[in-house]
């Protein structure tokens, strides 16, 4: 009982898991930060042109939040592979 297996040369020694719900959590406020900040510079630079609000607004809807969308949309389903599904697999469906 006093001896202490190694790891496997290959695993990373100084690893640190993280809990998937929470890095979900964390890459989604980073999304909703971004949108704040690019809101910000686009009412800026719109006020300073005479750019209205609304069309900041509908600039924002149509483009930045697919482009936010585009481009974190691998890490998020790598996020959410990680999450178990909340449903069991196993589920029995009445014989159908």
């Amino acid at each position: 009982m006093g001896t202490q297996l190694s790891l496997p040369p290959y695993w990373p020694r100084n690893v640190s898991w993280s809990d998937a719900k929470l890095d979900l959590a964390q890459l989604r406020k980073d999304k909703l930060d971004a949108k704040v900040e690019i809101r910000q510079v686009l009412g800026k630079y719109g006020e300073r042109h005479g750019i209205e609000f609304d069309e900041v607004s509908r600039q924002m809807e149509g483009y930045v939040d697919n482009l936010l969308d585009d481009l974190f949309y691998e890490r998020e389903n790598e996020i959410l592979d990680g999450i178990p599904s909340e449903v069991p697999e196993d589920t029995d469906q009445g014989g159908w």
